[in-house]
């Protein structure tokens, strides 16, 4: 069997499209220019599949990438996210305008709501100037702060009803989502949906989102973290996950998937890189990995996907830590809010 390149992604009309089954991802810190070298490395290998986000601060760099890379705008899946003090309906619109003219293009294939949770602009004026670069304070991204600290005021408003009613508050995502779904006949993205949504906070929104439904949930996704119930719904409601950080981050203790003894050896057996095998195993399992690398070889194997056999997929499951452990990036802590509880 040979794993697809593609998979279909549900939009207006009933409709799908098709976005490629492997992607790049363009999030992370590294020398200034790293994300402009990377991404027109990986394009010139093959991708066609870009996963950006406002917060990533590096649309200037992928445009710059694409313009070089000569490839049309039409052969390419861009996706992108706005942050959560972008997320009051009035100010999703500022946001992907900013993501399309910093990129350089006229449209998005794919828009996200980053997180299920809402911040509080400084103001509009802010929301205007404000500057995504990496490492530059919240209040210069335009996020309203406690006084005193670099802790985001939370908008409950605009907070999925799951995390503001566990804070003793009321929200409702379902404006928001509302707002999005008219961003669609805007042309200014053919798709929208969400990321780092639990089952409870996709439930949320399902009843809205029938003429222009939900395309897509993006969220943390290796075999530390299989998220087998979340996926399990998704699929049954026609939802793709696209999965970032598919080689996990490193644990408190420093260790890391891509040292894993098992996924070592289950590499070494399949001629693979360790990369390449976590990426294989995402698709397999009809989801769409994310890798970034900044190195040409890694970002060429990790587009080569290959099939695995059943026996090697399961040895993969095993190593699922329980209970959600295997979790390697939340904001839980930092934001004060239950993230991924259903």
């Amino acid at each position: 069997m040979t794993l697809p390149t593609h998979f279909p992604l549900a939009v207006a009309g009933g409709k799908t499209v098709q976005i490629p089954s492997v992607g790049f991802g363009t999030w992370g810190g590294g020398n200034p220019g790293w994300c402009k070298a990377a991404t027109l490395t990986a394009l010139k290998q093959g991708y066609r599949h870009l996963d950006c986000a406002w917060m990533y601060g590096v649309d200037e760099e992928v445009g710059a990438a694409i313009r070089e890379s000569g490839i049309p705008r039409s052969e390419l899946f861009i996706t992108t996210k706005f942050w959560p003090h972008f997320s009051a309906p009035e100010n999703l619109e500022l946001c992907l305008d900013q993501s399309l003219k910093r990129m350089g293009v006229d449209y998005v294939d794919l828009l996200l709501a980053h997180w299920p949770v809402a911040f509080k602009p400084i103001s509009r004026e802010a929301l205007e100037n404000a500057n995504n670069r990496a490492y530059v304070s919240k209040s210069e991204k335009g996020i309203l702060v406690e006084p005193g600290t670099d802790k985001a005021v939370i908008d409950w408003e605009h907070t999925t009803n799951n995390i503001a009613t566990q804070a003793g508050q009321k929200g409702s995502y379902v404006p928001t989502w509302q707002a999005m779904q008219r961003l669609v006949s805007t042309g200014k993205t053919r798709a929208v949906g969400v990321s780092n949504f639990s089952i409870s906070e996709v439930k949320e929104i399902l009843p809205y989102a029938q003429d222009v439904p939900m395309s897509c949930n993006q969220v943390e996704v290796h075999p530390w973290l299989p998220n087998n119930e979340l996926i399990a719904f998704m699929k049954e409601h026609g939802i793709l996950v696209t999965c970032y950080s598919p080689f996990a981050g490193q644990k408190a203790d420093g260790e890391t998937l891509l040292k894993d003894p098992t996924v070592k050896k289950l590499a070494e057996k399949n001629g693979m890189d360790v990369g390449q095998l976590l990426q294989s195993w995402a698709v397999q399992r009809g989801t769409v990995p994310l890798g970034k690398s900044q190195t040409e070889a890694r970002i060429k194997s990790n587009l080569a996907v290959r099939e695995l056999s059943p026996e090697d997929m399961k040895a993969l499951d095993a190593l699922e830590i329980p209970n959600g452990k295997g979790r390697t990036i939340s904001y839980s802590e930092e934001w004060g809010v239950n993230l991924f509880t259903n």
